[in-house]
């Protein structure tokens, strides 16, 4: 038996240990004096051999993930006789995984997960033909899975999971005949799952989040399969119940795909623990033969479209996990509920449940830690008992029914991370003990209901650091704002009756991420204490209040600043040059103020994310600066009721954003934050703190738009569809730009007011999602442009008050307008006009013109009408036949003849007499 390692092979140790950076040295010993540190053997993470002294274990993974940085030795390859090597959580930065591992042919088991690595994966790996275990999961790796991996027949176990593979399986891959563990779950992958029909050996088979199509395979020949997850693929078609002849299957998730079928599809699983069918089509009502699934203990049926009643669960004593949300359940929740002592998760958000909610629904839920029932009929009715709900630490009833009074059940409770009880028609001041309750919370949410009172100083009440998040918007609170929390990550007050000012912010530490105080009566100057947020604040709405003064500065460095509120109030001033610092600004809304100044340069310059922008109702006088056409993204441009002056800049055309059909999510702020919030899912588990979910506090985008004359607030979805230009009443004058009709997918045109001259752009009919148009009030001349009649969403129409001559161009669109849209244009006739094209008009003063573009044809049609009459006669004169037939055609024809020349002969002498 030897004792010590092979001279060779501890050098290759030690270039091991000098290609990495031991950031904690904890490879101290590696090497180092003593007679105990020259041997190798006796090293941290290696272990040699008894027989032959040789190195056949290498494992670094029992210290602190990431406490290695560098790369792989090329002397590792030296360690010929390795059989077992364990990278994990080495940071290899981002370099490829070397060609020299695939020489090392005793390899049975090899392990570099969540190592930083990238580049292809080498096909060479197929040489490692002794390779049992294979784990190259969380990585960067690109490219397809190499087709020589089939040749490893002797895998049981491999893993290539969180990686950027791409392509399809190597064809019978799925046939290798040992394999037992198969994850490639959270890669690029595709094609179709018909390869896996003869796994005979697999245990477990996870291909979650990837672009896997077609049908659910054919698994019945997979008889040994236990774990089935297919989350997140592009399945279509319906379910088998072949998939419950898998009599060991204990895990199916297929949810977010396009799948359907009904719940009795899966009644024959008896042996289900985990069932998840979410996010698919599946409908039907809920067989109340559910309860047959004993062993189940996480069932997520979420977001589909199952209908009915809800089953009764109570033979599902182990129950654990409970998702029936967003579906169209009806009628009451079963009081048997209260029987799954088990449950830790409840949702049954987003329903049509309704009934009374009583304490015998949670009789014995004293693991219940998470519960939703938000936006249902439901009433709650409660009266709980000590000992009941105990650990119950998020309450999410959004619009239940829980008023008037304050609930007084909350009492009860021993504490809470996330409390929801918005929409809840509840009427009532809020209780003092209630704010005692609030030492641990995460988020409150107590909005649009109707709340009054003054509240309390609320800085003793939050003990946590965890920036809580408040949201008590849509009441009836008054008074002054008092002392608020010193770390909070939201606060919304907006919709209530707030005074005074707002000094109490300078007390809030950095950390604030989203404050809403719009809608109130505040007033006074803005605090200039900004700066403390410059790295947190990204909302910022102070709209419609009594703020008067101007802007700080300080504003203008909230560096992550992404939407800034604050119209109608009464700023005075220029636009502070700072904001030119808040270059992630995607919406800018200054409306009605007392602002002035010209529209400053560097918004198209600095703040080029924008997309809406809205300045109108302030004094801004001069041109406008062509730079402000550098806002690419610009959705919705509101400059209207100032004192803007001079040519609309041609670079108009430049705004791509309104030529895009739709705008992906990037444009659209997600006005949220997240908390963590402890969530059980393990029946067994007490104090609840192993996994966490993200909650958010959604803070929807908007941008108040003058929509077919009138101010309208659009939000998220139909803010997503608003592409809109208001450039009225200010003084623009010379002629509209033709690149404006390279805006197509402009919805809203509204140029009123000003003193554009010039023909309207004869293809403006290139905006083909035009909803809204209004030119009235300016100086525009010519016809009426034919392409018009192409517009088929076009519903408001105003033409009012120019100098358009001519026949309005026939079209069900413009004849369906009222008059009103056309009045004020004296030489413009026909449908809805009351004076018709050719005839005088009703007070008889002049003669209505027809479009000059007839002028040519009148005269035309005057000589070739002299020249058939010449004809005519001569053919009478001379040709006796052809007298007796047309005598006999004007006989019959003789009114319509009659009608004809006169009508046409007045018109030609009309314009004659001119």
């Amino acid at each position: 038996m030897t004792s010590s390692c092979i001279e060779k092979e501890r050098k290759a140790l030690l270039d091991v240990k000098a290609n990495l950076n031991d950031l904690y040295g904890y490879l101290g010993d590696w090497g180092s004096d003593g007679e105990n540190y020259k041997d190798c053997c006796k090293w941290a993470g290696v272990r040699c051999s008894n027989l032959s002294g040789h190195v056949i274990e290498l494992d670094l993974t029992s210290y602190p993930r990431k406490s290695f940085i560098g790369k792989m030795s090329p002397l590792l390859q030296l360690l010929s006789h390795l059989q077992y090597l364990n990278l994990n959580y080495i940071d290899f930065q981002s370099n490829p995984l070397p060609n020299f591992l695939t020489s090392m042919s005793n390899l049975q088991r090899l392990e570099i997960s969540s190592s930083n690595l990238s580049g292809p994966i080498p096909y060479q790996l197929s040489n490692l033909s002794n390779l049992f275990h294979l784990d190259l999961s969380r990585n960067s790796f690109g490219g397809s899975i190499p087709s020589s991996f089939v040749d490893l027949t002797s895998l049981t176990y491999l893993s290539l999971s969180q990686n950027q593979l791409e392509g399809v399986i190597p064809k019978y891959f799925g046939n290798c005949s040992y394999l037992t563990h198969l994850d490639l779950s959270q890669n690029l992958l595709n094609g179709s799952l018909s390869i896996f029909v003869e796994c005979s050996s697999l245990i477990t088979l996870s291909l979650a989040d990837n672009s896997f199509i077609g049908s659910m395979t054919d698994f019945t020949r997979c008889t040994s399969l236990q774990k089935l997850d297919l989350y997140g693929n592009l399945l279509t078609g319906n379910t088998s119940n072949n998939v419950c002849q898998l009599t060991n299957l204990e895990y199916l998730d297929i949810g977010h795909n396009s799948l359907h079928g009904n719940m009795t599809d899966f009644i024959g699983c008896a042996f289900l623990q985990h069932l998840d069918l979410s996010s698919n089509f599946f409908r039907g009502n809920m067989p109340n033969s559910m309860g047959k699934l004993s062993n189940l203990e996480y069932l997520d049926l979420g977001n589909n479209f199952f209908n009915g009643s809800m089953s009764d669960f109570k033979g599902c004593l182990s129950l654990s996990f409970l998702d029936l949300s967003s579906n169209q359940l009806s009628g009451n929740v079963p009081k048997s509920l209260g029987l799954i002592s088990n449950l830790h998760y409840l949702d049954l958000s987003s329903n049509s449940l309704d009934g009374v909610i009583s304490e015998a629904h949670f009789l014995n839920l004293t693991k219940l830690y998470y519960l939703d029932l938000s936006h249902n009929s439901l009433e709650l009715n409660l009266n709980l008992q000590e000992g009941i709900l105990v650990r119950l630490r998020t309450i999410k009833l959004q619009s239940c029914k829980l008023g008037p009074k304050f609930p007084m059940w909350i009492k009860a409770l021993e504490r809470f991370h996330h409390l929801d009880i918005s929409n809840a028609e509840i009427s009532d001041v809020v209780p003092v003990w209630f704010w005692d309750f609030l030492d641990e919370l995460i988020f409150l949410n107590i909005s649009s209901n109707e709340i009054k009172g003054m509240l309390p100083d609320l800085t003793s009440f939050f003990t946590v650091d965890n920036f809580p998040g408040l949201d008590l918007s849509n009441n009836n609170f008054e008074g002054i704002i008092p002392s608020m929390p010193s770390e909070l990550a939201a606060l919304n007050l907006s919709g209530n009756r707030f005074s005074g000012t707002i000094s109490f912010l300078c007390d809030i530490d950095p950390g604030l991420t989203f404050l809403d105080l719009s809608n109130n009566s505040l007033s006074g100057s803005l605090p200039d204490c900004w700066l403390r947020f410059r790295n947190s604040l990204v909302v910022l709405n102070l709209s419609n209040n009594n703020f008067s003064g101007e802007i700080p500065s300080s504003l203008g460095f909230l560096f992550k600043l992404q939407a800034l509120y604050m119209r109608k109030n009464s700023f005075v001033g220029e636009v502070p040059m700072s904001l030119r610092n808040c270059t992630r600004l995607r919406f800018l809304d200054l409306r009605e103020n007392e602002l002035s100044g010209a529209i400053p340069e560097w918004i198209g310059e600095n703040i080029s994310e924008l997309y809406v922008l809205i300045l109108g109702s302030n004094k801004f006088y001069g041109r406008l600066p062509s730079q402000v056409c550098w806002l690419y993204n610009l959705q919705v441009l509101d400059l209207s009721n100032n004192a803007l002056l001079g040519d609309i800049p041609q670079c108009f055309g430049n705004f791509t954003a309104m030529a895009r059909n739709s705008f992906g999510n990037d444009t659209i702020i997600n006005h949220s934050y997240s908390i963590y919030l402890p969530l059980c899912k393990d029946p067994q588990q007490d104090v609840c703190n192993s996994y966490t979910t993200r909650q958010q506090a959604q803070f929807l985008d908007n941008a108040w738009v003058t929509w077919k004359g009138v101010e309208r607030a659009f939000e998220r979805n139909g803010l997503r569809l608003m592409k809109s230009i208001d450039l009225s009443r200010n003084n623009f004058s010379g002629e509209l730009p033709h690149e404006i009709t390279n805006l197509y997918e402009l919805v809203s045109l509204n140029l009123s007011n000003n003193q554009l001259l010039g023909q309207v752009p004869k293809d403006i009919g290139r905006l083909k999602s035009l909803e809204s148009l209004d030119l009235s009030r300016n100086e525009f001349s010519g016809a009426i442009p034919w392409s018009l009649t192409y517009l088929n969403f076009l519903s408001y129409l105003d033409l009012s008050y120019n100098n358009l001559s001519g026949k309005i161009p026939t079209g069900t669109q413009l004849q369906g307008f009222n008059y009103t849209a056309y009045r004020g244009n004296l030489q413009l006739c026909g449908p809805p006009l009351t004076p018709r094209c050719g005839f005088p008009s009703v007070d008889g003063k002049k003669y209505v013109e027809e479009d000059d573009s007839w002028k040519s044809y009148y005269i035309g049609m005057g000589a070739g009408l002299a020249t058939g009459f010449l004809g005519v006669c001569g053919a009478l004169v001379f040709n006796l036949g052809f007298r007796y037939f047309f005598f006999a055609l004007l006989s019959n024809m003789k009114d319509w003849i009659y009608v004809t020349v006169v009508v046409y002969f007045g018109k030609l002498e009309r314009k004659f007499r001119r």
